[in-house]
């Protein structure tokens, strides 16, 4: 099982806080953690920990925070190169935590805007032999949708995370198999606040299959032909920075190992429901052995 994950790679500065400021408020942090992150290097390392060979595609600056992102990848066993080194500061992600686990994020893209579809393209052969080309929307809007395009011509499944949720060319849905948004993209994109009708209105705009992540309510699944929800663990969160992300991973490698939709929200669900227990981004991604082993004692 492979996939190409292309898509952004951060260095995160997370600070945890008793409660996320409001408009004009300063308040004092209580810790500071410097981590790995970015949304495509976390799916990349939630694929990797979950059994799945993993190419990014990806870009860093030449800096102290790109050299430490490329010496991270070793220990998961992912490749650099097709990474891109480019003349600018590697990406940055500033993250809020507050003591419930709810987060803010500001990034600056810094690496991640210079990854281009020239560099892309030299990666074809990898595309094509993949399983899964997985992509955000970290990078320039121009690179995902010709990523897509390139990826649907070589007969590669297209999944999309659309986040952060960008308006999107109307002919690029019908290339996409599987768009995985959460409920605030889900409105974004589609103009419904309704998740069901978020999901058809996907659907109709061409989208071959659809799963929203819920949060701790779970996660729902819609094509053409059913409709699956399925609830979330109940967890103690002490941080979601990377939950979606770590998901995302959860749900393509059960996939990717044929299970079933039903069997492989459930796998995802745990994946995130994990995740959300421990502090980071990265650091806090389960691997395989630990996704089962929750799930046997939850008795799913």
């Amino acid at each position: 099982m492979k996939a190409v994950v292309i898509g952004s790679m951060n260095m995160d500065y997370t600070m945890v806080v008793d409660h996320l400021p409001a408009r004009g408020e300063t308040v004092t942090a209580v810790r500071l953690r410097t981590s790995a992150g970015g949304k495509g290097l976390n799916q990349a390392v939630a694929l990797a920990r979950l059994g799945v060979e993993v190419v990014m595609v990806g870009a860093v600056g030449d800096d102290a925070s790109g050299k430490a992102l490329l010496g991270n990848l070793p220990k998961d066993h992912i490749p650099d190169f097709a990474i891109k080194k480019v003349d600018d500061s590697t990406g940055n992600a500033f993250i809020t935590v507050d003591s419930q686990g709810h987060n803010t994020i500001v990034v600056y893209p810094g690496a991640n805007y210079k990854l281009d579809m020239g560099w892309v393209e030299s990666f074809k052969g990898e595309i094509a032999s993949a399983d899964f080309v997985v992509m955000q929307m970290e990078i320039p809007l121009d690179t995902v949708v010709s990523s897509i395009e390139l990826a649907h011509s070589l007969g590669t499944t297209v999944v999309l995370n659309p986040a952060p949720a960008l308006p999107l060319p109307p002919e690029i849905y019908p290339m996409i198999d599987l768009i995985v948004p959460n409920e605030t993209e889900l409105t974004l994109l589609t103009g419904q606040n309704d998740v069901l009708e978020g999901a058809r209105k996907l659907l109709e705009m061409g989208a071959k299959a659809v799963v929203v992540t819920l949060g701790s309510s779970g996660c729902l699944y819609e094509d053409t032909s059913q409709e699956i929800l399925v609830e979330g663990f109940k967890v103690n969160a002490v941080d979601s920075t990377a939950a979606g992300d770590a998901f995302i991973g959860g749900l393509l490698s059960a996939l990717g190992r044929r299970e079933d939709i039903r069997t492989a929200m459930t796998f995802a669900n745990a994946v995130g429901a994990i995740t959300v227990t421990r502090p980071g981004a990265q650091e806090s991604i389960p691997t395989y052995e630990e996704v089962k082993d929750f799930l046997r004692r939850r008795g799913a």
